[in-house]
C-alpha cells in the first residue's frame, strides 16, 4: 500500500526540525552550565567549550620562552626567554617589549624594527615554553594547584582540571579572587547542578591570568581557625596590599553578608 503525505508530509518533516534544532541548544546550554564531581565526567562537559576556549589569542607575558626565526637570516634566529620587566633584545631589532603582545603583534613588531636593516624581512615565532599565564584552583577539589593558562576557560573547566570538588565542597559559594582594573576583588560563584535544576542563579566565567579559585567547605566548625588556615593557603600568593584589600571581602562572600561593594560582577 502506497501513502502519499504531499504537504502534510513537508510540514512534519519541519516540525521535527524544529524540534531537533531546540533539543540540540537545549543539550548544549545544559552541558556548558554543568560542573561535576567526577573529573573524567568533567571532561566530557568540557569538550562543548573548546570551540569557544579558542576564540581569545594567546598574550605572552614574562618567563615565556619562545623561538624567533627569520627567513634568509639565520645569524638572526635564536631562542629567547621574555626578561621580568617583559622585554626581549634581537640583533639590529633592539629591544623590544613582548609582553602583553599576541604572537601576531609581536611577529609584526619585530618586522617593523627589522625592516630598518633587512628588505622585507619574514619572522616566523613559536611559543616553546609558557609560565606566565597561570590560574590557581585551591581549597575543596581533588587536585589544587596551579594551572597553564595558554587559552580561554570557564570557571568549571578549571575546576575539573582540578579533578573536580570533593564531597566536602561547597559547590554553591566558589569564591572569585581576581585583580579587577588594578582593584583587587572577590566574587562568590555558584557552581552548583542543583541549584541549576531548582532554577536557581548559576554563574559561570571566563578566567584571567592571576586568577584564584578557592573552594570552601560546605562546613566550618570553626570560621576564625578556617581564616587561619585560608589566610595561611593564600598569603603566598598575595602581596601584603593585595590580602589587606581582599580578607574583608573574603569574610564577607564566605558569611553571605555581601554588602555594598564587596562582592563584583566579573564580566564573561
Amino acid at each position: 500500500m502506497k501513502y502519499e503525505f504531499g504537504n502534510f508530509g513537508a510540514g512534519m518533516k519541519r516540525y521535527w526540525q524544529i524540534i531537533m534544532v531546540l533539543m540540540c541548544l537545549l543539550i548544549i546550554s545544559c552541558s556548558a552550565n554543568k560542573t561535576v564531581r567526577d573529573g573524567n565526567e568533567a571532561k566530557k562537559v568540557v569538550e562543548n567549550q573548546t570551540e569557544i576556549s579558542s576564540l581569545s589569542p594567546f598574550v605572552l607575558g614574562s618567563g615565556d620562552k619562545i623561538s624567533i626565526s627569520i627567513w634568509r637570516n639565520d645569524n638572526l634566529n635564536r631562542n629567547i626567554q621574555i626578561d621580568p620587566s617583559g622585554y626581549i633584545y634581537i640583533p639590529l631589532a633592539g629591544e623590544i617589549k613582548a609582553a602583553g603582545l599576541t604572537i601576531a603583534q609581536l611577529r609584526k613588531e619585530i618586522a617593523s624594527q627589522l625592516s630598518k636593516c633587512i628588505i622585507n624581512p619574514q619572522v616566523d615565532i613559536n611559543v616553546t615554553s609558557i609560565t606566565s599565564q597561570r590560574v590557581y584552583v585551591l581549597g575543596e577539589v581533588k587536585r589544587p594547584g596551579a594551572f597553564t593558562l595558554n587559552r580561554r576557560i570557564m570557571a568549571f573547566e578549571a575546576i575539573s582540571q582540578a579533578g573536580g570538588f570533593t564531597s566536602d565542597a561547597n559547590e554553591g559559594k566558589v569564591l572569585l579572587l581576581r585583580d579587577e582594573n588594578s582593584a583587587p576583588k572577590v566574587c562568590a560563584l555558584n557552581l552548583d547542578i542543583r541549584k541549576i535544576v531548582n532554577n536557581k542563579a548559576y554563574e559561570n566565567i571566563f578566567l584571567k591570568s592571576g586568577d584564584i579559585l578557592y573552594v570552601p567547605p560546605s562546613f566550618i566548625a570553626n570560621f576564625e581557625r578556617f581564616m587561619i588556615r585560608l589566610n595561611n593557603i593564600l598569603n603566598p600568593l598575595l602581596s601584603i596590599e593585595r590580602g589587606a584589600v581582599l580578607w574583608p571581602q573574603l569574610i564577607d562572600a564566605l558569611k553571605g553578608t555581601e554588602e555594598k561593594g564587596g562582592s563584583v560582577v566579573v564580566p564573561p
